[in-house]
């Protein structure tokens, strides 16, 4: 992926709900086609982020594994 992330977002080690929580803050501050990154470790923490943009109108733009079992993912801001 190519385009700028506007916001990082390590959740690493924080299990749900507290990432999605983390979460939602940071989007609240970004606008209609920002990209913010997350990473975390929880093991159901793709479905939720998932979910989360599915239900608030985001779109998942990258998801890829990382070391130490993490998990990646882009989201473009919707809405």
């Amino acid at each position: 992926m190519n385009e700028q992330i506007d916001s990082r977002l390590d959740v690493t080690g924080m299990c749900c709900p507290v990432p999605l929580i983390c979460l939602a803050k940071v989007v609240a501050d970004l606008k209609p086609g920002q990209m913010v990154e997350i990473t975390g470790n929880d093991p159901v923490f793709e479905s939720t982020v998932r979910d989360f943009c599915q239900v608030n109108g985001h779109a998942v733009a990258e998801v890829t594994a990382t070391d130490a079992s993490c998990t990646r993912i882009i989201i473009r801001i919707g809405r």
